[in-house]
């Protein structure tokens, strides 16, 4: 697996060299930039998530460090979130997507929208979490995690650590939308 990996971003940054503004490794000794990437990986034919960045520094042989870094997860071949933010990295060995700046989770499935400076996704455990100040948000009631969350990717059950709650003054924002 590790070397699908590694295959599709030798792939990747081969691909997304090309571009309007023409880069010398003279201006830069070391850099490896690449712009538009898309990183995957993929089981029985379909994606389990897509990692994609505006631009993606591969200097370092342990890590990549991404701009504007969106990583999309699947569940069943259909998207179920997304986590952005500014600045990221994707360490190789541990398989570990660091995305920071701004961070934020938008569930598609669960209609809800996850906000912190950073949050880091284990892809081989299917893990995300964050370790600071996080504020959870569906419909018109915020949960803020003063120690961070935990959740896999589908976003069904999150661990929320160090909780204050704001409930909305309607009681009736807290009830699903109906079908």
């Amino acid at each position: 697996m590790r070397k699908t990996i590694a295959l599709l971003l030798a792939v990747c940054g081969l691909c997304a060299c090309g571009g309007e503004k023409e880069f010398s490794p003279a201006e830069d000794a070391g850099m490896q930039l690449a712009t538009n990437v898309s990183i995957f990986e993929s089981q029985d034919s379909h994606k389990k998530w897509i990692l994609r960045a505006e631009s993606v520094d591969f200097s370092s042989l342990q890590s990549a460090v991404l701009k504007n870094p969106d990583l999309l997860l699947k569940e069943n071949g259909q998207d179920s979130a997304s986590v952005t933010g500014k600045t990221g990295s994707f360490d190789y060995p541990s398989k570990l997507v660091t995305i920071e700046g701004n961070a934020k989770i938008q569930s598609f499935t669960e209609n809800l929208i996850i906000t912190a400076e950073r949050f880091f996704y284990d892809v081989d455990k299917d893990r995300i979490w964050s370790d600071g100040k996080t504020v959870v948000t569906r419909g018109g009631a915020k949960v803020t995690a003063r120690g961070g969350i935990e959740t896999d990717s589908k976003l069904t059950k999150i661990e929320i650590k160090k909780q204050t709650t704001r409930l909305p003054a309607d009681a009736n924002e807290l009830k699903s939308p109906s079908l």
